[in-house]
């Protein structure tokens, strides 16, 4: 697997993790209509979390195994600040979003070279 993919793989199974410590992952998913909101983050049906578990993970799994071309623009962190707020045991979700988003803004800067 090139290395671009296998980083953004790991940095999702560092996501689920954390989550998963923190008590954010859920056994039952969300119904289908709630997953095809159009709203972005699904913001109007689902908790963000919901959003990162159920759509995110998913869906950028799907890309690193098939390695489709990687997203140029990707940023979780202001949802994630949102949506977490006053939740300070959730700090190392945080981290974790946040070095997302940092590896991709690399990402962007280089493609674009």
């Amino acid at each position: 697997m090139p290395c671009r993919y296998k980083e953004v793989e790991v940095l999702l199974k560092k996501l689920e993790k954390q989550m998963t410590l923190a008590l954010l992952w859920s056994d039952a998913p969300p119904s289908d209509v709630d997953l095809n909101s159009q709203a972005p983050f699904a913001c109007d049906k689902i908790p963000f979390e919901h959003w990162l578990q159920f759509i995110f993970i998913p869906k950028m799994t799907m890309v690193v195994n098939s390695r489709n071309s990687l997203p140029q623009n990707l940023l979780l962190m202001p949802m994630a600040e949102q949506s977490f707020l006053g939740r300070s045991h959730l700090s190392k979700v945080l981290l974790v979003i946040a070095e997302i988003d940092r590896w991709f803004e690399c990402f962007s800067r280089e493609s674009r070279v």
